[in-house]
């Protein structure tokens, strides 16, 4: 059916735009769930939008514009180009080519495009009306003019036999189907009312869960229920960023003073996790902004670290938190001066000022941030590492310095070394590339023989060093198939000499590399089978 109704050049043309905008790990689900042949129902309206429905943790419905992939959607909570887009781009890109090899192509390093897209959290609040969740409505007392008190006393009575199922079952699915289900006790109230409530049942949620870990776990975070922390975090951030913050200000805003109440109390955690500093910072930054609030709430900080016989880790808490208010301050630098004397903070700490500096189009400060974050951002997980370099281009484009990136990526090795290689490829700076390459260890079979091809054409004599090293390891692995490669290494070595003219140098190094391993019987029978040596 889709054969019939869409072509090749679509399917191709859909791929570039979906390697273009899509995160390798996303096509990757994707590519899981299309082989798991849960991707139905698809059909095509307009020759361009193809249709499907998706089976998850529920049914989800795609819309793939094919001729504009960022405009796909999907019902799932995913804001981005989402597992459920990708699933049903497989579905008909198999129609018309090998989706392996477009996998392939995928976990392949690329270079990755700004989107305004990247700058959205990942997830989007559950509706309050309760479409796209089957499960029926947990009953509460509770109404839309109960207060954020009485809506923590409901979870503490709703939440009393958690943590105990958390141990008995799987911790991270216990507590997660906890926070979604209670979600539906604001169905069918005001929508920013419904909103105060999501964020309230998220942040109970996320204290639950260190309360867990402190008091069954003897402190220690399992990556399972590190991975549950994030994803909460997550869905706090898409839970701000969707409601309708200056509706809450103006009209909620006794809430509001109730939720500040119930963030000065969060001071009291310790820093054995950070998780609860992030949800503090996010709820300080973008929702109790009231110049009183934040003034007050400095105070305390200020006086709290000035606390007589204090403990070291309560002076250093209280220092990490007061630098959040100096960047809302726009003292930047004071800011960073704390954390970084703190020390041991992950780029993950850094990363919701980066994407606020980027959705307010303050470039210039993005840009000095990530100059004083250079090796954090070399060094981050890939994803991560990739969502800042594309932001950072695009803050140098429009800054007018897009010229200088090419050079400035190598300020982000280890994790720009695939676009900073392209970048001397580009600019055939060839012996910087060889030398990059040798830096990183990579061996000559992960190199691109069309990029060898050509620097062998060009400057054969650069890639001397690169291949005696290659040489010199598979003579290491002393096995026959690697004397073989060896040999086809060495007769492009000979010819490296020859066309410099170079035959008496050549043959005083084969003659030592003989010496060498003329133990190594088989290495010499190879060296004798290629006439390399007599």
């Amino acid at each position: 059916m889709l054969q019939r109704e869409l072509t090749r050049e679509q399917a191709i043309a859909a791929g570039e735009q979906v390697l273009q905008g899509m995160e390798s790990t996303i096509i990757e689900r994707g590519y899981s769930y299309f082989s798991s042949g849960v991707v139905f129902n698809t059909r095509v309206e307009n020759n361009r939008f193809l249709y499907s429905d998706v089976q998850g943790t529920q049914v989800y419905h795609v819309r793939l514009d094919l001729e504009n992939v960022q405009n796909s959607t999907c019902t799932c909570p995913y804001t981005r180009l989402c597992k459920h887009i990708a699933a049903t781009f497989f579905q008909m890109y198999s129609v018309f080519e090998n989706p392996r090899h477009f996998l392939a192509r995928a976990q392949k390093p690329r270079r990755v495009n700004f989107s305004s897209a990247m700058l959205m959290p990942r997830y989007r609040p559950v509706a309050s009306e309760g479409h796209g969740n089957e499960t029926a409505p947990v009953s509460s007392p509770l109404t839309a003019t109960s207060s954020v008190h009485d809506w923590w006393t409901f979870f503490e009575s709703w939440t009393r036999n958690l943590l105990s199922a958390m141990e008995s079952y799987r911790a991270s699915s216990e507590i997660f189907s906890s926070y979604q289900n209670v979600l539906s006790v604001a169905w069918g109230w005001p929508r920013e009312r419904a909103q105060l409530f999501h964020i309230h049942a998220n942040l109970f949620h996320l204290q639950k869960l260190q309360q867990y870990v402190k008091s069954y776990r003897q402190s220690y975070w399992y990556p399972d229920l590190a991975k549950t922390a994030e994803q909460l975090l997550e869905q706090l951030e898409g839970a701000i960023y969707f409601a309708d913050r200056q509706a809450l200000r103006a009209d909620h805003r006794p809430a509001l003073a109730e939720t500040v109440t119930i963030m000065q109390k969060w001071k009291e955690n310790d820093t054995s996790s950070l998780y609860w500093v992030y949800a503090y910072r996010m709820l300080w930054w973008s929702l109790l902004t009231d110049p009183d609030w934040v003034k007050q709430e400095v105070e305390t900080l200020e006086q709290a670290m000035q606390t007589p016989n204090a403990p070291a880790a309560e002076i250093e808490k209280y220092r990490l938190l007061r630098a959040h208010f100096s960047v809302m301050e726009n003292e930047d630098a004071l800011a960073l001066q704390v954390w970084k004397q703190i020390g041991c903070l992950p780029l993950a700490f850094y990363l919701p000022y980066l994407k606020a500096f980027a959705r307010n189009q303050e470039w210039q400060r993005f840009l000095n941030w990530t100059e004083a974050l250079t090796d954090l951002i070399g060094s981050a997980e890939d994803q991560q590492y990739r969502l800042i370099i594309a932001i950072w281009q695009e803050a140098m484009k429009q800054v007018g310095r897009s010229d200088e990136c090419g050079h400035m990526l190598k300020n982000f090795l280890p994790g720009s070394f695939s676009e900073y290689a392209l970048h001397l490829y580009e600019a055939k700076q060839f012996k910087p590339w060889i030398d990059l390459h040798m830096s990183y260890q990579v061996p000559l079979s992960d190199v691109s023989s069309v990029h060898l091809k050509e620097i062998e054409e060009a400057a054969p004599s650069l890639l001397y060093p690169y291949y005696i090293r290659e040489i010199n390891r598979l003579i290491r692995e002393r096995n026959r198939t690697a004397y073989k490669e060896a040999i086809k290494l060495l007769k492009k070595v000979r010819a490296i000499f020859a066309k410099a003219k170079q035959e008496s140098d050549w043959e005083r190094f084969v003659d030592k590399l003989s010496a060498k391993h003329n133990r190594l019987r088989a290495f010499q029978e190879e060296l004798r089978r290629g006439n390399l040596y007599l």
